[in-house]
């Protein structure tokens, strides 16, 4: 009787011992779920890997050691470098933070547009062979660096999207011009457009046509390779002696010729074969408000727009949730 008693009290126990059993397994799989895997910070549940982290940081003071000059040798060196982690990190958060209210508003980037956008980099780079050395050399995989561009494309569109109505008046452009007027000096500049193909033999054929009489926009939308043509119709806007994104050769063909002209000979460089048309010229010299204008008023919209996402980006701080690996060290 006594035994039985003892049973049914066991037995009465049975479903709480389950329970628990269940749930320190529970714990214990929620427990490694989380703590698994090398990241350093989960920005509302999203990882970021210290593989990241360690690329961006090594990318970063590649940056500051070629175009600055900075020194990472020695104590000194290795502060620097502790202080650049950091800031790479809270950089890598407020990326994630932005891409995941990209999401949330809706906002996608196709395949397409990634490709065009690939396109344009390769060039950029001097071509798909050297672009592909770049990535060889900095250590990132192509799939990496798609995923990459894709977020920036993302966050890009998100920033379109929250400032879309941003605008300036007509009085804040002129009283900007007038507090900046005396140091807005335009040198000479030159107005050109240009169709870019692959081959000598090719340009030589495009320099016949216009001799010919073919319209140049037109040619430029049938014949170039620029990803650009198709909406700018070859025409690259004005361009200056000293505008460093330019090809050497490139800007000396261009200042060569006269309004009206078109380069005679195909110009060579890293990007292909290009053929060159003038349609205007300008004397260095203090701008005018209408010439600069238009200049003025990009500006200052895209500073409110600046604001405007900064302020964004606070808020999306403010209401995160940062889970950091117990490992890692702030």
């Amino acid at each position: 009787m006594e035994r039985a008693a003892k049973t049914k009290r066991i037995i009465s126990y049975l479903p709480q011992i389950l329970l628990f059993i269940l749930i320190v397994t529970v714990g214990g799989i929620w427990g490694w779920r989380v703590y698994s895997g090398d990241w350093v910070v989960q920005v509302n549940g999203v990882k970021i890997s210290r593989a990241e982290l360690d690329r961006e940081t090594a990318l970063a003071e590649k940056f500051f050691e070629s175009y600055y000059g900075v020194d990472f040798q020695g104590d000194e060196g290795e502060a620097l470098k502790k202080q650049l982690r950091q800031q790479t990190l809270y950089q890598l958060i407020d990326y994630a933070l932005l891409h995941q209210a990209a999401v949330s508003c809706g906002l996608r980037v196709s395949e397409e547009e990634i490709d065009h956008q690939l396109l344009l980099d390769q060039m950029q780079a001097g071509g798909a062979e050297r672009f592909q050395q770049l990535l060889k050399e900095e250590g990132v995989t192509e799939e990496q660096y798609r995923e990459t561009l894709k977020k920036l494309m993302m966050i890009d569109k998100l920033q379109d999207y929250i400032t879309k109505d941003v605008t300036v008046g007509e009085k804040l452009i002129q009283e900007a011009y007038q507090e900046y007027k005396d140091m807005l000096v335009i040198p000479e500049r030159v107005k050109v457009g240009h169709i870019l193909v692959e081959t000598e033999e090719e340009a030589r054929e495009v320099i016949a046509q216009l001799k010919q009489g073919s319209d140049f926009e037109k040619l430029a939308e049938q014949k170039s390779i620029d990803p650009s043509a198709k909406q700018n119709k070859g025409i690259l806007g004005y361009i200056g002696k000293n505008d460093s994104s330019i090809a050497e050769e490139f800007k000396n063909a261009a200042f060569s010729l006269s309004p009206g002209e078109f380069s005679q000979e195909p110009v060579k460089t890293e990007f292909g074969y290009h053929v060159i048309w003038c349609f205007d010229k300008k004397a260095a010299g203090t701008a005018t408000y209408e010439e600069v204008k238009d200049s003025l008023s990009q500006q200052l919209i895209a500073q409110k727009k600046q604001e405007r996402l900064s302020e964004y980006l606070e808020k999306l701080r403010m209401n995160c949730r940062l889970f950091w690996h117990p490992d890692y060290e702030l």
